[in-house]
């Protein structure tokens, strides 16, 4: 059961074409980028918890660039970002600390992957769910963004926060772990922007054959 709904969102490639494929490697693209524009205004680190216009700003600059991707096929897309940075504000005030931002202190990898896969459902089920309020209104069987949202940074952060401790182990530098927080985000906009495509496509298939295009 699980399985099938996560796999439902990416059953759509079989059909898909050019503009579709285009839309990923944007949403792929535009993501990494955010992140990195991010680094501007959050320091990474070992200490989740961040300020809250820190973490606000590091949301709204990954969010600015996914709504751009998300303008020509999403009504009121200017959402997406403000839910971004409410929802990375917040995460970054509490105990859960901003997640994508800052590395585990434990040197024990088995540690780091099983907390990683831990902080990292969490994260994305809080992301998730306040992303999903702005595909609700348009987005066909939406809810399965969440369900990509919470396995995507489950597994990307535990390989992310992994990768992170076995260089840094190796070189003694926090760069390491610079670089596991970039493998993470770039699994996490890999996963989510397969799902995002597949489930647009679904959407305007559904309403095509329906008659009740809302795009």
């Amino acid at each position: 059961m699980l399985y099938e709904t996560i796999s439902q969102p990416f059953s759509i490639f079989k059909s898909l074409n050019t503009e579709f494929l285009w839309l990923c490697l944007q949403w792929i693209f535009a993501t990494c980028l955010g992140f990195l524009l991010s680094l501007l205004f959050v320091e990474l680190g070992e200490k989740p918890e961040l300020g809250v216009i820190e973490a606000a700003l590091g949301g709204a600059t990954i969010g600015l660039m996914q709504t751009l991707v998300l303008s020509p096929w999403l009504p009121q897309a200017w959402l997406w970002m403000l839910v971004s940075a409410i929802a990375t504000g917040i995460m970054g005030i509490s105990d859960f600390g901003a997640i994508g931002w800052y590395a585990p202190r434990t040197d024990a990898i088995a540690t780091r992957l099983f907390y990683g896969a831990m902080y990292g459902a969490m994260a994305g089920l809080w992301m998730g769910i306040w992303q999903w309020l702005v595909l609700r209104r348009y987005i066909f069987e939406s809810w399965r963004w969440i369900v990509v949202s919470v396995v995507s940074w489950s597994i990307g952060l535990s390989l992310g926060w992994a990768f992170g401790g076995i260089g840094r182990a190796i070189n003694h530098l926090f760069f390491s772990e610079a670089i596991g927080l970039a493998i993470a985000w770039s699994i996490v906009s890999l996963a989510t922007g397969l799902a995002l495509t597949g489930l647009v496509s679904q959407t305007l298939s559904y309403y095509r054959k329906f008659g009740q295009a809302r795009f």
